[in-house]
Order: structure tokens, then C-alpha cells, then sequence
């Protein structure tokens, strides 16, 4: 293939793989996003850029694709995917975020009004019946 096929495949996948880290910082397409990180991984483009560089220092100013950027970028993406599986995300900058302690203490504390709420609730109320069908007990 010459070198501007090989940037154009460059391009091309470069801008799937930024487009699907921004899905999967989302939440979305997350399957997606990893069968395509690993397509890249494995097809053996990667390698093939990186045996066929262009042949002058003009060709690679002009076709500027590097097949270790590509894997670099598709093996990003796979542990980003990985992470979202695992309940780890990232913001849209990319930074890791997880439920923090913060967090974690405010859902524990709705909780504990809940659970007094409804002690209070049977406490003030005789004891509640199942009404079956028809209103039978």
C-alpha cells in the first residue's frame, strides 16, 4: 500500500478510537469500543504501518501515521473499557473517578433517614395487613 493509503487507514482509525474513548466516558457503546480496540490490536495493521514507513523525510512530513502510536491508542482504549466493566469510569478529561468517600457517606446517611422513617412508621400504626385480592386478609 503507499504511504497516503496508509495514513488515510491512520486517520481514519485515530478518529473511531477518540470517538469511541468519549462513548465509553459516556457510558455508551462500551462493547463497541472494545471490539474495535481490539480489532486494532490484533489485525495486524499496526505491525504492517510500522514495517512499511514512507520512504523519504518529505513522505513521512506529508503521511506523518506511526503503527506504535496506533496500538498505543487502541490498547488505551481496551483498559478504559476494562475499567468501565469493573465500575471504575473517567470524566471527560480522562480522569479516573470512582465513588468517594463523600459519596459513599451521603447515600449511608439517606439510608439511615430511611430506615428511621420507617421505624417511625411502624411504631405510630398498628401492625399492617396484606390485603389480598378483592380485600381479603
Amino acid at each position: 500500500m503507499r504511504p497516503e493509503g496508509w495514513n488515510r487507514v491512520f486517520e481514519h482509525a485515530m478518529r473511531e478510537l477518540e470517538r469511541l474513548r468519549r462513548c465509553v466516558r459516556e457510558g455508551v457503546s462500551v462493547d463497541e469500543a472494545q471490539a474495535f480496540g481490539r480489532f486494532i490490536q490484533w489485525s495486524g495493521i499496526c505491525a504492517l504501518m510500522s514495517e512499511n514507513p514512507p520512504e523519504t523525510v518529505q513522505l513521512r512530513q506529508l503521511f506523518p501515521y506511526d503503527g506504535a502510536q496506533l496500538r498505543s491508542e487502541a490498547d488505551s482504549l481496551v483498559a478504559e473499557c476494562c475499567e468501565y466493566y469493573q465500575g471504575r469510569t473517567r470524566d471527560s478529561e480522562g480522569t479516573a473517578k470512582g465513588a468517594s468517600k463523600s459519596d459513599l457517606e451521603a447515600i449511608d446517611a439517606k439510608l439511615a433517614l430511611i430506615a428511621s422513617r420507617l421505624d417511625a412508621l411502624e411504631s405510630g400504626h398498628p401492625a399492617l395487613q396484606v390485603v389480598g385480592p378483592g380485600g381479603s386478609v
